[in-house]
């Protein structure tokens, strides 16, 4: 194990927090937030879209107890 001084960790972290900074101010400006509403409609094109809505009911429903479940326990 390497045996660096308090002063020599320190120098380092700021040189890499140093490097950090100036990645990122080259980065280009981040898109701004737009709340959720800017989702709506996106895919509503999409071929695809319904096959996603109808996977996604599948998903939901399969730990809901069904209908028929009741039945029996009765």
């Amino acid at each position: 194990m390497a045996t660096e001084t308090l002063e020599q960790r320190v120098l380092r972290l700021e040189n890499t927090v140093q490097k950090v900074q100036e990645q990122l101010a080259q980065q280009q400006p981040p898109i701004k937030k737009r709340g959720w509403r800017w989702f709506v409609g996106i895919y509503a094109d999409s071929p695809d879209f319904e096959e996603v809505v109808a996977l996604g009911q599948e998903w939901r429903n399969a730990d809901r107890p069904h209908d028929h479940d009741d039945e029996k326990a009765a």
